[in-house]
């Protein structure tokens, strides 16, 4: 009955599948690695440099690690301008509470001295937001010198899968629109989702982008049989199976389509799993902060993501701004450093990019771009954006020998 039904038989308690499977790790893994305290990326960093023989990494994974980076960083270090704007306008309301509601024993308490209390009160507020203000700086340092990105890229030389070509794509879509209307994991949670990525040409909607990387993982299992462990804090129902408000683990459809297909064994943990169990195997303990840390973080960001995505995009699919960019240098800069450049430079409101032409023409750069940003911009806006992007490119040591840009909407 149990080679049947294997499905159902899940064992996930195996410490011997840390040694012997392949590790995936999902877009978020990656992502949150700039959401972390420093101390527990790094941790995390010199548990995957531990385990880096067993890494791969599917296409549409790298694909939006690259897309989505520059926006994490700029999240991060927007956070914290909120939070120490916050603080330095509640150090001043306390300040004047606290003087008028105070203030009437001021000849009742002569031992009391009240201006002492209310400034030590608003000097430890002020004392947080410096502090906050200090921990800021190091996050505009890794849009030009990241290093997650460069062990990132160590970590998965030679591990990164192909990726899908027109026709295929335009298979899995309809594939993926059939499996969607019968609500067949994984992926048919995004099936509203909206916009599309831009690469090599090719079109990608981010509806189908969990069963892309799905499909990909199911093609390398089947050229290169290996068991697969996938690291993901998606907690949509399409991947896991809840029963009372309890996961249980992946959903049945998932490893039994992964066993037909490919005849081998399919394991599914979230990112503390994979902290503790392959920690212990690996010798790179976490402490209880981190393993808290990266529970709280997945809490906080993917329980309200979706939500927050559908808003904002409501919000601003009146303001799409349409964009031609061509240019010219015989500066050195690569395609993933120009997609950082412009995101930087649009304030990470990039939808997409289509890059169209990106070549050395006898010691040229010749580069010419499709991008689309959630943002208007009026006429003085305009014309004053190519001088803008040259100083903007300045910053990466790029001159422009030839810069044009036309708005098409």
């Amino acid at each position: 009955m149990k080679s049947l039904f294997e499905e159902f038989y899940f064992d996930n308690k195996n410490t011997d599948i840390w040694t012997n499977s392949v590790i995936v790790l999902d877009t978020n893994i990656l992502l949150n690695l700039y959401r972390y305290s420093k101390e527990t990326s790094e941790k995390l960093l010199a548990l995957l440099e531990k385990s880096k023989d067993r890494l791969w990494i599917p296409h549409q994974i790298a694909l939006e690690f690259h897309l989505n980076r520059t926006n994490v960083i700029l999240d991060q270090q927007t956070s914290y301008e909120k939070i120490e704007s916050i603080l330095r306008k509640k150090s001043t309301e306390i300040d004047s509470s606290l003087k008028k509601e105070l203030g009437s024993y001021r000849k009742k308490h002569v031992t009391l001295s009240i201006d002492s209390i209310i400034e030590q009160i608003k000097s430890s507020i002020d004392r947080l937001a410096s502090e906050i203000s200090k921990e800021q700086e190091d996050h505009p340092i890794l849009l030009k010198n990241d290093h997650i990105k460069q062990k990132i890229t160590t970590l998965f030389e030679n591990k990164v899968g192909k990726p899908y070509k027109k026709k295929e794509l335009e298979e899995i879509a309809k594939e993926a629109d059939k499996r969607y209307s019968l609500e067949i994991p994984p992926g048919y949670k995004d099936a509203a989702k909206k916009g599309a990525k831009f690469h090599n040409g090719e079109m990608i909607l981010e509806k189908y982008g969990d069963y892309i990387l799905w499909r990909q993982i199911i093609d390398y299992a089947i050229e290169k049989p290996n068991n697969i462990i996938f690291i993901t804090d998606d907690e949509k129902k399409d991947w896991w199976y809840e029963t009372k408000g309890k996961t249980i683990g992946p959903r049945s459809e998932l490893l039994n389509e992964f066993k037909h297909k490919t005849k081998m064994e399919f394991y599914m943990f979230n990112s503390d799993v994979f902290m503790k169990e392959a920690g212990a195997i690996y010798s790179e303990s976490f402490s209880d902060n981190s393993i808290s840390e990266v529970k709280e973080v997945r809490n906080h960001y993917f329980n309200s993501r979706d939500a927050y995505s559908n808003n904002i995009k409501k919000q601003n699919d009146i303001e799409l701004t349409e964009i031609n960019l061509s240019f010219q240098t015989r500066d050195s800069i690569d395609e993933y450093d120009v997609f950082d450049a412009l995101y930087e430079f649009f304030n990470g409101r990039m939808v997409n990019i289509e890059t169209k032409e990106f070549m050395v023409i006898k010691g040229i750069l010749v580069v010419e771009m499709f991008l689309t940003v959630l943002d208007s911009f009026d006429s003085e806006g305009r014309l004053a954006i190519d001088e803008e992007l040259e100083m903007h490119f300045d910053t990466y040591d790029v001159e422009f020998l030839e810069l044009k840009v036309v708005f098409l909407n």
